[in-house]
C-alpha cells in the first residue's frame, strides 16, 4: 500500500500503470443521481451535483486517499454541511462503494464512476 502524499499514482513503479487524476474529473452516478468530481491537486478536489434530488449542489473538499491495489483507490472527506465521505474507487469495474455519515447515521450505498475525458 502507498499513502498518497505525491499526485495520485499506483503504487506499482512502472509507469504505464499510472492512473492519473489530477485535472481528471469523474462521473459517479447512483440511479438518477449524477455527480461530477475533479481532482484539483494531490488534497483537494471539488464536486457538483448534475442531475438528481441533488442537481445544483457543489463544494471543494480536502482529501485523503490511498491505493488499496493497483485498481482500487480509497479516498475519505468531510464535507462543508458535516457529511463524511469515505469511497472505494474501483476503477477496473466502473464501481463506487460508498459510506456516508450525517451525524450519528450512516449509509452505504453502490453506484458507477468512469472518468471523463477533460485531460
Amino acid at each position: 500500500m502507498c499513502l498518497l502524499t505525491l499526485p495520485l499514482m499506483h503504487c506499482t513503479p512502472t509507469k504505464d500503470d499510472k492512473v492519473e487524476l489530477i485535472n481528471r474529473t469523474l462521473e459517479y452516478q447512483y440511479d438518477e443521481n449524477v455527480y461530477h468530481l475533479t481532482f484539483d491537486t494531490d488534497s483537494t478536489l471539488h464536486w457538483q451535483a448534475m442531475k438528481g434530488n441533488e442537481a445544483g449542489l457543489k463544494g471543494k473538499e480536502i482529501y485523503i486517499a490511498e491505493w488499496i491495489s493497483n485498481d482500487k483507490l480509497f479516498i475519505t472527506w468531510g464535507e462543508e454541511s458535516g457529511t463524511g465521505v469515505s469511497q472505494v474507487l474501483d476503477f477496473k469495474k466502473g464501481k463506487v462503494f460508498n459510506h456516508l455519515l450525517f451525524g450519528r447515521e450512516l449509509y452505504a450505498g453502490e453506484g458507477t464512476i468512469k472518468i471523463l475525458d477533460n485531460k
